[in-house]
C-alpha cells in the first residue's frame, strides 16, 4: 500500500482542542437542481409540490426540536426555531411560488432562484455575525430542496469510534444531531468564529476548525487526520511521529485548560485585593451553559440582533419568552442586554430605508429605534415584563450624545407606563447603561454618567471610529489598534468619569477577550470585563496571579510612550515575563488558541 505524505491545511481556530481521528465525510453538495419550464396547467401542482415539501420540512424540525426538547438538550433549539420562521417566510415562500407562476419554472428551480436573492442580501452585509447567518437561509433552502427532490435530509452518523467530520458546511442541526460519543471535532470549508458551527462546537467543547479551503478535495472518508482547534491546523495522512506529538500535546493542553476550569468558583481577585467581575459575551441562548460551566458571574453583552433577522418583526411575547429564557437560566447573576443595534449594512428585511452613501454613519442602531418607536417599545415592554424573571440591565447601544440618551431613557418610562396601563408586571430594579463605542461619547462621557446606572465600553466601534479604520478592509485593517495612544488615553478619561460619577464601568469588545491586554484593562481600573465564553479561566487565572499594584504600573509606563509600536511590544514583553505559559515575546502561546 502506497504511503501517503502529510498535508498540512491552515483555517480558524473556532473552538480549542486537539484531536487524532479517521475523516467521517459529509458532502451534500453534489446534486443538480432540475431546470425546466412548465406549462400552464402544471403551475398549480408545482406550487402545490413545492408547498407540500415545505410543510414536510416543518414537521421534520418540529420533531427534531421535539427530541431535544424531552433530551433537555440546548444546543440549537432556538436555531431550530429561527429555521422554522424562515420556512413560514413570504419572501421565501410566496416568492418561490409567484416565479414558478411568472416564468412557468418547475418548483426546484424556482426556489433556488429566490435563495439566491436572498443570499445576495448577507452577502453585502460587512458585520460578520450578519453575514454568517447567510448560512441559516441556505440550510432551509436545501432542506425544502431535498424534500422536493426525494433526497435524505438527515446527514448520516459514523459507523467508526473517533470520527472527524469534514464538510463544506454544516448547518446547526446536523452539528448538533450527530452523535458526540462517536465524533471528536468538525472541520469546515467555509465559516467564522462566528459561525454555527464554531459556536456548537464550543458548547459542545469539541476542537473545530474552519474556513480550511479546498480540504474535500483532498480527504476520503477513513483518511486519518489531525485537527489541532489551537493553532487551526488540519494534518491529513500524519505520519506516526506527529500523532504521537499531537497525543502528547493534547493531553498537556486539555489539562492544563480543566486545571484552569476548575478554579471558576475562585473570584477573580488580584493579591492585593482588586475585585473584577468576569462575564461573558453571547449572541445565542445555547452558549449559556458553556458560560456557567466556565465560571461567568453574569452575563455583559446579550446580542439581541439574531431575533430581527425574519420578514417581519418578532411579537413582543416572543420576544419576553427569549429574554425569561435567558433570565432563568442565569439564575439571578447579572445579564446585560442590549436593545438592537442593526441598520445601516445590516437592514431589517421588514423595514423598507433608503441607501445610504456611508451606512456606518447612518440611520442605525439606537437611532433607528428611535425613527421606528413600535419595534422599539415592543422590544423595552419584552425585556421589562421578562425581568421579573431574573436580574435584567438594559444597555443602550450607539448613544453619541446626551439628547439620544434621554429619549432612550423617555421611551423606556413611556413602556413601563404602558405595562402598568394593562397591570403588567415588571421589576423596579431594571439598571439602564449606555454603551460608549463613539468617540462623541467618550469625550463627554462625564456629562452621560449622570444620566446612566452603568458605562459598557464597545471597544470594536469605538477604535474603529477613533482612528477612521474599518477593521475589516484588509488595506488598512494593520491600522486597527487598541494599543494605539489615543484609544488607551480615551479608555482612561472613560473610566475616570464613569468613577467620579460613581457608577461602574465595563469593557466588552474584542479587546476585552484578548489576555495579552488585561493588565491594562486592570490597570486603567475598570470594574467588569466581558469576553468570550472560553476565554474566561484564563483570564481569571491571570488576575488572581497578578496584582493591581503591578498592572498600575503597567499603565503609567505606557502612558509615557507616544508610540503605539513601542507600546506593543513593552506590553508584550512585560505579559511575557509574568506569564510565560501563556505568552512568548513574539506572540501567543499554543494554550490560548482558539479563544
Amino acid at each position: 500500500m502506497t504511503r501517503r505524505r502529510p498535508k498540512v491545511f491552515k483555517g480558524i481556530d473556532a473552538s480549542p482542542g486537539i484531536c487524532v481521528g479517521l475523516v467521517h465525510l459529509i458532502d451534500r453538495r453534489k446534486f443538480q437542481v432540475p431546470k425546466y419550464h412548465v406549462r400552464d396547467e402544471q403551475i398549480e401542482q408545482e406550487q402545490q409540490r413545492f408547498r407540500t415539501a415545505v410543510a414536510t420540512s416543518i414537521v421534520q424540525l418540529e420533531s427534531i426540536r421535539d427530541k431535544m426538547a424531552g433530551r433537555k438538550r440546548q444546543d440549537p433549539q432556538a436555531i431550530i426555531e429561527a429555521h422554522l420562521l424562515m420556512m413560514r417566510d413570504e419572501v421565501l415562500v410566496a416568492g418561490t411560488e409567484k416565479l414558478i407562476a411568472s416564468q412557468a419554472i418547475n418548483a426546484e428551480w424556482a426556489l433556488k432562484n429566490t435563495v439566491t436573492k436572498i443570499r445576495q442580501v448577507f452577502d453585502n452585509l460587512e458585520d460578520d455575525y450578519f453575514r454568517e447567518r447567510r448560512s441559516d437561509v441556505e440550510f432551509v433552502g436545501q432542506r425544502i430542496l431535498r424534500n422536493l427532490m426525494g433526497h435524505e435530509t438527515e446527514v448520516r452518523g459514523p459507523d467508526h469510534e473517533r470520527a472527524v467530520v469534514v464538510a463544506h458546511d454544516l448547518s446547526p442541526i446536523d452539528t448538533a444531531g450527530l452523535s458526540r460519543q462517536k465524533i471528536t471535532g468538525f472541520v469546515t470549508e467555509v465559516g467564522g468564529k462566528t459561525s454555527h458551527t464554531a459556536i456548537i462546537a464550543r458548547s459542545l467543547e469539541l476542537p473545530a476548525i474552519v474556513g480550511v479551503e479546498n480540504i474535500l478535495s483532498q480527504v476520503g472518508s477513513g483518511d486519518r487526520i489531525i485537527i489541532d482547534g489551537y493553532r487551526g491546523e488540519v494534518v491529513l495522512h500524519p505520519s506516526e511521529r506527529m500523532v504521537q506529538q499531537a497525543l502528547v500535546r493534547s493531553q498537556g493542553l486539555r489539562t492544563r485548560a480543566a486545571e484552569l476550569i476548575s478554579e471558576k468558583a475562585k473570584p477573580a481577585e488580584t493579591r492585593d485585593g482588586q475585585r473584577t467581575r468576569l462575564l461573558a459575551n453571547m449572541e445565542m441562548i445555547e452558549e449559556i451553559p458553556t458560560a456557567l460551566r466556565y465560571g461567568a458571574d453574569g452575563i455583559g453583552l446579550f446580542r439581541t440582533e439574531f431575533l430581527f433577522l425574519d420578514r417581519r418583526p418578532p411579537s413582543e411575547g416572543y420576544q419576553r419568552r427569549c429574554y425569561q429564557r435567558i433570565l432563568r437560566q442565569m439564575k439571578g447573576r447579572p445579564v446585560t442586554i442590549r436593545t438592537l443595534d442593526i441598520g445601516g449594512d445590516k437592514r431589517l428585511p421588514f423595514l423598507r430605508s433608503e441607501n445610504e452613501a456611508n451606512p456606518a454613519l447612518g440611520l442605525r442602531s439606537i437611532r433607528l429605534c428611535l425613527r421606528v418607536k413600535p419595534m422599539f417599545l415592543a422590544q423595552l415592554r419584552a425585556l421589562l415584563r421578562a425581568s421579573v424573571d431574573g436580574n435584567l440591565k438594559i444597555l443602550f447601544p450607539m448613544i453619541s450624545c446626551v439628547r439620544e440618551l434621554k429619549e432612550a431613557k423617555q421611551m423606556l418610562a413611556v413602556a413601563k407606563s404602558q405595562l402598568r396601563a394593562k397591570g403588567q408586571r415588571y421589576s423596579r430594579k431594571v439598571k439602564v447603561g449606555a454603551m460608549i463605542e463613539v468617540p462623541s461619547a467618550a469625550l463627554m462621557s462625564d456629562a452621560l454618567a449622570g444620566q446612566v446606572d452603568f458605562f459598557s465600553i464597545g471597544t470594536n466601534d469605538l477604535i474603529q471610529y477613533l482612528l477612521a479604520v474599518d477593521r475589516h478592509n484588509e488595506q488598512v485593517a494593520y491600522l486597527f489598534n487598541p494599543l494605539h495612544v489615543s484609544v488607551l488615553r480615551l479608555l482612561k478619561q472613560v473610566v475616570k468619569n464613569a468613577h467620579q460619577a460613581k457608577i461602574p464601568v465595563s469593557i466588552c469588545g474584542e479587546m476585552a477577550g484578548n489576555p495579552l491586554y488585561l493588565h491594562i484593562i486592570l490597570g486603567m481600573g475598570l470594574d467588569e470585563i466581558s469576553m468570550n465564553p472560553v476565554a474566561l479561566p484564563y483570564a481569571r487565572h491571570m488576575i488572581r496571579n497578578s496584582s493591581l499594584k503591578d498592572a498600575k504600573k503597567l499603565t503609567r509606563l505606557i502612558s509615557q510612550i507616544n508610540d503605539s509600536e513601542t507600546i506593543r511590544r513593552t506590553v508584550q514583553e512585560w505579559m511575557a515575563e509574568r506569564f510565560p505559559e501563556f505568552f512568548t515575546k513574539d506572540g501567543r502561546a499554543d494554550i490560548l488558541g482558539g479563544l
